[in-house]
């Protein structure tokens, strides 16, 4: 025999078994290297240790494996080579699963921005699902299998970014593969489906001209506010020295030409190009005659704070305004004929009309109590907005006096600091955060989503806006999503009045168009389905609309368009971190628990686990040693 262990305790039949297999394996490559009655000796030692796991004798497998186990330390040391090459094929073993796993089945990932606030926030970790829609292909932007039917308007999905006109798209997976980022959005339109916006909200039909009413009356949208546009320039492009395009959607909706100095403005209302004609809509339009009429541009405005010195100081023309704590400017209507600006550099914004609405104490009160921003970081009594990553605080960044160093955010007027992991706590109520000083709520209002000094009131750049907008719906008048205004408000019946008056003194030489409720795109209180697809636009073949939740930080199909079918690559089906009141199902309309691509794959995924039991239970009977 070839001595006895000093190890008194049995070992399973699992670890001799091991045992059994590695100096097997030894024996198979090397046993002829040995003299002729050690290696006798040997394989007696192994064909007595596989009689006793094929009898679960533990105690003699014990005995013989412990036996085997001393002689393997002596003669069967693996070299650096065999150490190196069972690594790489573990390695690789567990890469191509890790890929199948992560591109197929599931995947957790990690929220690095805002974009799908307040359903998804930054650090958020969370599971994605990817046999939501269908089968995809690992490493390609495209399906084994596919069903349209299964997306579904409100619920939130991940796609890729391949082929998109978006920046920064390329990365690796895994560090090793080369790969396109993958975005979170929320569906909102399906192949052949025309939308239109209004009051905060989205109004659709289908293909076959049915009311889409799920999106705006599903509980999963009552949260949420939308806009067609983050900017009235859109995502502009130069067509060339001549000419530069407007894009809405990633659709060219309107040009700006110079020719012998003089600008030229055009929109396109679905078959050609004609003149933008901003003029008072005292009945609706039949086509599109000016930049205000697609998609509901006209029903919002650009909105921003003023004090009574900036308003007197930087809009010397605003007449009659009644005193205010605060005035909150309006820029509204855009249109590409009066005035769209090009400065020295070739920057371009598209100018509309400005108006002012004075704001008593009641009012700037109810912005605070609803007031909401980015995640930001204060350090020094500078802030900028939070970004994985980021460390440096930019030039332009504005002053939060007071606010210690840390990060932070506010929802619906609930100031919070952002701790380890994204965890939430409450800031105490004496923070100057909390202030209702009415520069400390302009400073929240105008600098909370962008946290620079851009977008503030001033000569120089004073059109450029903070991603803040109103909006009317039903007579009121909201900000930061809720109405601020109300209808029979004194303040808001008397700014209908000064707009009329503003509106009817107008001329050719210096038109404007108030600033009003339009109204939904309803007729004899249905659907009124020829003004969307008229004003409204149409989600092509193959492809799908996605929005963010967050309307004021989120780049979506209003930037770079629809997305196509073979982008989509799964949904999220579990929020797992932080802890609180957001963990578990997301904020989406639920997602059926089977469906036949998931099918499809557990049922893979079964046959493999039942597979491999099987024939692990078939190797306990089988002897593992084969005399050479």
């Amino acid at each position: 025999m070839l001595g006895t262990s000093k190890n008194s305790r049995p070992y399973s039949l699992h670890k001799s078994r091991s045992i059994l297999k590695s100096v097997y394996s030894w024996y198979r490559k090397k046993g002829n290297q040995l003299p002729q009655s050690q290696l006798e000796s040997v394989e007696n030692n192994m064909e007595e240790l596989d009689q006793a796991l094929l009898q679960k004798d533990r105690e003699e497998a014990s005995r013989q494996a412990k036996q085997l186990e001393q002689f393997g330390n002596t003669h069967c040391k693996k070299s650096l080579f065999d150490y190196s090459w069972e690594l790489a094929i573990a390695l690789a073993v567990a890469l191509v699963i890790a890929v199948i796993v992560r591109m197929m089945w599931f995947e957790l990932y990690e929220i690095p921005t805002g974009s799908m606030r307040p359903t998804f926030r930054e650090q958020d970790h969370l599971t994605v699902t990817k046999t939501a829609f269908g089968i995809n292909v690992p490493l390609e932007t495209k399906h084994f299998y596919f069903d349209p039917n299964l997306v579904q308007r409100t619920s939130v999905l991940i796609f890729s970014g391949d082929g998109l006109p978006l920046s920064d798209v390329d990365t690796t997976f895994m560090g090793i593969f080369p790969y396109t980022k993958r975005y979170i959005k929320r569906a909102i339109g399906k192949p052949g489906d025309s939308i239109y916006f209004y009051g905060g909200q989205i109004y659709g039909v289908d293909k076959e001209g049915k009311d889409i009413i799920e999106l705006r009356n599903s509980p999963w949208m009552q949260k949420l506010e939308h806009l067609p546009f983050m900017s009235f320039e859109g995502a502009p492009v130069r067509a060339n020295n001549n000419t530069i395009l407007l894009r809405q959607m990633h659709i060219p909706y309107g040009r700006i030409s110079s020719y012998g100095g003089q600008l030229y403005g055009e929109v396109f209302d679905g078959k050609s190009w004609v003149k933008d004609q901003p003029t008072a809509q005292t009945k609706p339009h039949a086509s599109v005659e000016t930049y205000s009429d697609i998609l509901g541009i006209r029903n919002f405005a650009e909105a921003r704070l003023v004090t009574k010195e900036e308003l007197k100081s930087l809009f010397p023309h605003a007449q009659d305004i009644p005193e205010g704590v605060l005035y909150l400017q309006l820029h509204h209507t855009p249109s590409l004929t009066y005035p769209p600006v090009i400065d020295g550099k070739g920057n371009f914004a598209v100018r509309g009309y400005d108006t002012f609405i004075p704001l008593q104490q009641s009012h700037v009160d109810a912005l605070m109590d609803n007031m909401y921003t980015a995640r930001f970081v204060v350090k020094d009594g500078k802030a900028r907005r939070y970004s994985l990553g980021e460390q440096r605080m930019p030039q332009g960044s504005p002053d939060f006096p007071g606010v210690p160093d840390g990060t932070y955010e506010l929802y619906f007027g609930k100031a919070s600091q952002i701790k380890w992991g994204g965890i939430e706590t409450a800031v105490s109520s004496d923070s100057p955060l909390y202030s209702r000083d009415p520069k400390n709520i302009q400073r929240l209002y105008n600098f909370g989503i962008d946290m620079n000094l851009s977008v503030a009131p001033t000569a120089l750049n004073s059109a450029h806006f903070p991603n803040r907008y109103a909006y009317f719906r039903d007579g009121d008048l909201y900000l930061l999503g809720v109405p601020i205004l109300k209808k029979n408000d004194p303040a808001l019946i008397a700014f209908h009045e000064r707009e009329e008056k503003r509106e009817s003194q107008a001329t050719t030489k210096a038109p404007y168009v108030a600033f009003k409720d339009y109204g939904p795109p309803m007729k004899d209180g249905q659907i009124d389905v020829d003004f969307i697809r008229t004003f409204g636009v149409t989600v092509p073949d193959l492809h799908y609309m996605v929005l963010g939740d967050n309307h004021a930080m989120s780049s979506d199909s209003r930037i770079f368009g629809f997305v196509p079918q073979n982008n989509i690559q799964g949904a999220p089906y579990w929020i797992i971190w932080p802890p609180g009141e957001r963990l578990g199902a997301p904020w989406q309309k639920p997602y059926p628990f089977m469906n036949l691509p998931r099918a499809i794959v557990w049922s893979i995924a079964a046959v493999i686990a039942i597979l491999w039991y099987l024939y692990h239970r078939r190797s306990l009977t089988q002897p593992i040693f084969k005399k050479r």
